[in-house]
């Protein structure tokens, strides 16, 4: 049976894992800058929107509407026998339910696509996707790489910082007055998922403190279910990163195989601003 995945910009694959899963398709979120909607990715990366930002655009995000899916859908269903699309958490994005619409929509198409909300969002979803990819390449069947997407839906903390509270102020999530102090102390809110929704977890002081709290949640997790796949993104902070990188496979040695990916799209960096760092992981191997 020959597969489609289709899942939304968020997840932000690197080009290397793009030409190593050639089946793997978008749908595109949307920023909308000064009143004109660009697709992320596609004709607009971070650089322009915060320079954009910086000169005082106004600016907001939307999600494609069912119909794009049911192009994509229709499209698809001419080359492959199924389609399985696996979406970024409803509570961060809507995305979701215009492809699940889309997909009662499509002549023809009953039977031969199932949408999954993942319960995750950005490099969660692409930590996921990447494993469902890699257990085609071995010959699973579908049921089965659903039922991974399942048990994943439950075993996948993620965990992001913000590093600029200016950001929070311009999306209305905190007052200017909480964010001067804030800054003037040097406070990191650590936003996490849980249940599919973003929460606060933890507020700490300095960057070095933020990453000692996330590599603990990692090691509690080896200490739990073993060897863990991560994924790190990351908005205009490559070095940062980096560091969290370095910083896991210290304390974790070789029970942690550690990826840095691409930035955070455009749509997700409007909420967590520049100088961002952000990571997921999941367990290497899954029980069903």
């Amino acid at each position: 049976m020959k597969v489609a995945i289709v899942t939304d910009s968020l997840t932000n694959l690197t080009a290397a894992d793009l030409d190593r899963y050639p089946d793997v398709y978008y749908g595109y979120l949307n920023v909308i800058v000064n009143d004109k909607a660009y697709a992320e990715q596609k004709e607009i990366n971070n650089k322009e929107l915060f320079r954009m930002i910086d000169e005082g655009a106004t600016y907001s995000t939307s999600q494609p509407a069912p119909e794009e899916f049911v192009q994509l859908y229709t499209k698809l269903l001419q080359d492959y026998d199924y389609i399985l699309g696996l979406f970024c958490t409803n509570h961060v994005s809507g995305t979701v339910n215009s492809a699940r619409i889309a997909s009662t929509m499509v002549e023809g198409a009953e039977g031969r696509i199932t949408v999954i909300d993942t319960n995750t969002a950005s490099i969660g979803v692409e930590n996921v996707l990447l494993r469902v990819c890699q257990l085609l390449e071995e010959g699973k069947d579908v049921e089965e790489l659903i039922k991974v997407v399942e048990f994943y839906k439950t075993h996948g903390p993620m965990y992001l910082y913000v590093d600029d509270l200016n950001t929070l102020v311009r999306t209305g999530r905190l007052s200017k007055a909480a964010a001067s102090i804030g800054n003037l102390l040097n406070i990191k809110p650590i936003i996490g998922l849980s249940d599919g929704k973003l929460d606060v977890f933890d507020k700490v002081r300095t960057k070095k403190r933020v990453f000692k709290w996330i590599v603990e949640r990692l090691r509690e997790d080896v200490s739990k279910s073993g060897k863990q796949i991560v994924r790190i993104t990351h908005v205009n902070a490559v070095e940062g990163a980096n560091e969290l990188k370095a910083l896991m496979e210290e304390a974790c040695k070789d029970q942690v195989e550690v990826h840095v990916g691409n930035e955070i799209g455009p749509v997700m960096a409007i909420h967590f601003g520049r100088g961002g760092v952000g990571a997921c992981w999941m367990p290497d191997q899954y029980n069903i």
